[in-house]
């Protein structure tokens, strides 16, 4: 962070106004941590929950709409230069514009009745329907900015991101056709998951394909799609999913041995002897459990709840780079502890919102001195003065970001769940009479 910002930011502190982003928030002293009153304050609420409404309403979406909405043809064009918003391209991705559309159609059911967000989510509709692949086959991965395919199909999720966007929308747009063709989608993804020859491979990992694995982030987005459509209607089929995917996520997925998550494992989901044993994408890991942590607050679980947190809160603790800061996504092999260094921006969103999570529950203070820490890490390294995305990718070190295109999903989403979370905190002290 520069000099400059730095003294802008000390200068609101002080003044009482909100600074722009994310505000350093001091951590709680050793009083909070040991258990002596809260860890926050109402003010550190307020001040929160008004920074983000600034880096939502003021900075990312309107940023969004200059840069990256195509509003011809929906759809995004992601191919921007964080810094300036320089378009580089224009191939768009199934992946993106089914988040981007859950993006516009979450804000417009739980933000603002704002027709122009209906209109962005209705016209990326209109241009992932013009794609729609026969039968069970996946969606195209690629495709012009006017929607001509540009390779042959995709992958699970492309198709599940759809269906996640179409089921928002469905509720935006009152059109439960919608939601049926999301629950379709799901379905037809089950189908193919379950078939022995079905096909995926965890290129990071770098060890031979797994005959029709079991894949950690396959399970996570089963689950998420299911708590998010089940807090909408009851379904038996999605119940089911739901309960299924809690299953092999904590009963499978999480390797006896040394307590982290296996992101592949056989098809009868046992586990692998070959390599994948000692492999974790432990980003997903504690992303994945923070949807098991959701989906046992839709069932008011507590147990489940808090063998979940429980895993989550090993999962950030390992994954932490306390040397530099921010979150490795990969370990390589747990055994030798060799990792993949370079950070992601995604994990840090995803330990904001378990760590939030957390917080809005219950107080917890563990949760609360990693939520501002980790707030603070994303403040210094990844937030730059002028730049109108957050970077995505970084070294170890955050010195060198890739800046050549922004990311629609992770980092919106993390400031629409912040912000509903901060909100609801504020309003129960409020409504208490007191202070936190």
């Amino acid at each position: 962070m520069s000099n400059n910002r730095r003294t802008f930011i000390k200068n609101n502190l002080l003044l009482g106004l909100s600074a722009p982003l994310l505000t350093r928030v001091a951590i709680p002293g050793a009083a909070a941590a040991s258990g002596q009153g809260s860890p926050y304050t109402l003010a550190d609420l307020n001040r929160l929950r008004d920074q983000y409404r600034t880096a939502l309403f003021d900075q990312f979406l309107p940023n969004m709409d200059s840069y990256v909405v195509d509003h011809e043809y929906g759809g995004f064009l992601l191919q921007v230069d964080c810094a300036t918003g320089e378009l580089l391209g224009t191939d768009k991705r199934s992946w993106f514009d089914g988040r981007g559309l859950w993006v516009y159609a979450y804000l417009y059911n739980n933000f603002e009745k704002n027709p122009k967000y209906l209109e962005i989510a209705g016209k990326t509709k209109d241009l992932l329907l013009s794609l729609r692949p026969e039968g069970d086959a996946f969606w195209v991965k690629t495709y012009s900015r006017e929607g001509k395919p540009l390779d042959g199909p995709g992958d699970i999720y492309g198709n599940l991101f759809v269906a996640e966007g179409l089921a928002e929308y469905a509720i935006a747009a009152g059109e439960p056709q919608y939601r049926e063709l999301a629950k379709q989608l799901i379905f037809s993804c089950v189908d193919r998951y379950d078939r022995p020859d079905y096909s995926y491979v965890v290129g990071s990992a770098g060890l031979p394909p797994i005959e029709a694995p079991r894949i950690l982030g396959h399970w996570m987005i089963f689950l998420s799609l299911s708590t998010q459509m089940l807090k909408h209607g009851a379904d038996a089929d999605l119940e089911e999913l739901a309960n299924r995917s809690v299953n092999a996520i904590m009963d499978h997925h999480i390797n006896r041995e040394h307590g982290l998550t296996n992101e592949v494992i056989n098809h009868d989901l046992s586990t692998p002897v070959n390599g994948y044993d000692q492999f974790s994408v432990i980003g997903h890991g504690f992303e994945t459990l923070m949807f098991v942590m959701r989906e046992a607050e839709r069932r008011k679980d507590d147990a489940l709840f808090e063998r979940a947190s429980a895993a989550f809160k090993r999962h950030v603790e390992i994954a932490e780079d306390r040397v530099y800061g921010g979150y490795f996504h990969t370990v390589k092999n747990v055994a030798a502890y060799t990792w993949i260094l370079d950070k992601q921006l995604w994990t840090s969103m995803e330990v904001l919102n378990g760590t939030l999570m957390l917080v809005e529950r219950s107080g917890d203070p563990w949760a609360w001195e990693t939520y501002m820490r980790t707030l603070n890490y994303v403040e210094e390294k990844i937030i730059q003065d002028g730049y109108k995305f957050w970077p995505s990718y970084a070294d170890r070190k955050a010195a060198v970001l890739r800046t050549k295109s922004m990311e629609n999903y992770h980092e919106p989403r993390q400031l629409m769940f912040g912000l509903q979370s901060l909100e609801r905190m504020i309003q129960k002290q409020d409504t208490q009479g007191g202070t936190a």
